[in-house]
């Protein structure tokens, strides 16, 4: 790990990767989550329609010998002399990996939709000296299709099918909707839910008028999940964005999750979004810690135990009468913390 003069905010940055295969081992997935969700399906898949794959057992008890044929693990020799009533299946995950080799199944993704979190998208994390330190939850929802072609209108419903019965009614007797890798830090979540399945289309192949690819797609949400780590120090961070928007928006702690710990003896600066001006933090038992009023917010544990941080909205209703009139203060959220030795 090397720092970087041009990184914001004082963040850690790794150095670059010096060849193909440093790049796809480093398990930072940010940028690389798409294609590595569908490699995850097409590993998947390939465990179902390869004689290899472990999970090839359930498929032949479970289909015809028509969707029995397709495989994936077939030369052009051992398809066309060894292996008459097998046919070699194309599993790819991008155009350039098939072209024009049938029948095939492609893995198009049709969009991807970044999954907010809430409160806090905090995982963990941990302040030692003057640095900070923690983990983001990196959650994204990715739209597949599988896009199956053969030469025939037959063969196409009976790869489709297959294909249908391996993400559903198989996935779900084998429980198998959460895709893992050992040593990874993602991981691929399988739709419960019911899948779509499209129309068969076909097309004429270019120049050859007696030549038709009969298609048709599969498409289905998967969950990615992996986490971001971020290090920086707290010299450079930024402590609070104070606004006066008129929506009721929730602040986002950026360095406080759910039952966070915290040394007793040692002031723990929070790191706060959206933190509206009529808005206060308190705590819930103040002989456990302090908060200040004021930004820069810290909480000063006093004893062992566990509380909650309040942020509350001072805003009274509007129309409200004399000043010595109570002002209706709104519980906006509340986070757990304790405080150990």
């Amino acid at each position: 790990m090397v720092r970087s003069r041009s990184t914001p905010l004082g963040y850690i940055a790794s150095s670059n990767p010096q060849t193909t295969r440093e790049a796809f081992a480093d398990w930072r997935v940010a940028d690389r989550s798409v294609s590595i969700a569908k490699s995850a399906i097409q590993n998947y898949l390939w465990s179902f329609l390869s004689p290899l794959g472990p999970n090839r057992k359930f498929i032949t008890s479970a289909a015809s010998p028509a969707g029995i044929q397709f495989v994936t693990d077939l030369s052009y020799d051992e398809e066309m002399q060894q292996n008459p009533n097998q046919r070699k299946t194309y599993l790819a995950r991008f155009f350039a990996e098939n072209t024009g080799r049938l029948p095939s199944i492609l893995l198009i993704d049709t969009g991807v939709e970044y999954q907010d979190q809430g409160v806090s998208d905090l995982m963990g994390c941990s302040i030692i000296g003057n640095r900070w330190e923690g983990e983001l939850l990196y959650l994204l929802k990715i739209n597949l299709s599988l896009l199956v072609a053969t030469t025939s209108e037959e063969d196409t419903a009976v790869l489709s099918s297959l294909l249908l019965t391996i993400l559903g009614p198989l996935s779900n007797a084998l429980n198998n909707f959460i895709i893992q890798e050992r040593g990874s830090k993602w991981e691929v979540r399988l739709p419960i839910a019911a899948l779509t399945v499209g129309q068969a289309s076909s097309i004429q192949v270019e120049g050859d008028n007696k030549s038709t690819i009969w298609t048709r797609s599969l498409d289905f949400p998967i969950d990615f999940e992996s986490f971001v780590t971020l290090s920086q120090d707290i010299d450079n961070f930024t402590t609070v964005g104070v606004t006066n928007r008129t929506d009721k928006v929730q602040p986002t702690f950026m360095n406080l999750t759910p039952n966070q710990a915290i040394a007793l003896g040692s002031p723990f600066p929070i790191f706060v979004q959206d933190m509206q001006s009529t808005y206060v933090l308190r705590t819930s038992d103040p002989s456990i810690a302090l908060v200040s009023q004021e930004p820069p917010y810290i909480l000063q544990p006093r004893r062992q135990g566990t509380a909650l941080l309040l942020v509350i909205d001072t805003r009274g209703p509007v129309g409200r009468g004399t000043d010595d009139e109570p002002v209706n203060q709104k519980l906006v959220m509340d986070i757990p913390f304790r405080v150990t030795i």
